[in-house]
């Protein structure tokens, strides 16, 4: 994994990849269908938790806001991933950009909306091998 680089974003290499490695909770070769048994719920869980950690977040039972970072999520993957009449009602309602396979803070344009310093920790250390390191 090459080294976090200086320079904390890359917007135009996020634009031209479409943030692959953002796709959290659904693989992009999984064309957004759900595959699998009982994984996805606790998976979602791990990265609201990491979330919440980062300060990313603010997660309870009956509220999902923006944490410390003041960035508003794209999406619920508590609600985007439901494969019943209520998460088929929830992503009608979401704009046609918002991806819900990818992390909720990723946008299609400019990859991630969070800060590094409110990722989570496995965003803040990771970069992707598509990363220019600089010369």
């Amino acid at each position: 994994m090459p080294e976090v680089p200086s320079v904390s974003e890359d917007y135009d290499l996020c634009h031209e990849c479409g943030g692959l490695c953002c796709c959290l909770y659904l693989a992009h070769d999984e064309n957004g269908e759900y595959v699998g048994e009982g994984w996805l719920p606790e998976y979602i869980e791990l990265w609201l938790e990491r979330l919440q950690g980062s300060s990313a977040l603010v997660v309870t039972e009956t509220d999902y806001r923006a944490g410390a970072a003041g960035v508003e999520p794209l999406h619920d993957p508590r609600r985007s991933h439901l494969p019943t009449a209520e998460g088929e009602a929830y992503r009608a309602t979401l704009p046609e950009w918002v991806d819900v396979r990818k992390c909720q803070f990723c946008h299609p344009d400019s990859g991630c909306l969070l800060p590094r310093e409110f990722r989570a920790d496995i965003c803040r250390d990771y970069v992707c091998e598509l990363w220019r390191l600089p010369t």
